[in-house]
């Protein structure tokens, strides 16, 4: 017998298409934002992209789209 277990995403999440900016990630992941304030939201999840030199998003990275769930 197989069991199959699914585990939700703690947090929503993408990896960025080659040539991905902060700007085009935010327009994509929360078109409801303006593109400005989408961005901010976007530097302060992901602090550890946000810090690197300018234009050093790569496909290979996390880019966490929402906030961290509150402690339980």
């Amino acid at each position: 017998m197989t069991s199959t277990v699914r585990i939700p995403p703690v947090r929503p999440f993408i990896q960025p298409r080659p040539g991905d900016s902060w700007e085009s990630i935010a327009a994509r992941e929360m078109p409801d934002t303006s593109v400005e304030d989408a961005v901010n939201l976007l530097k302060s999840w992901n602090l550890y992209v946000a810090f690197r030199p300018v234009g050093a998003i790569t496909p290979t990275d996390v880019i966490f789209t929402g906030p961290p769930r509150p402690a339980a």
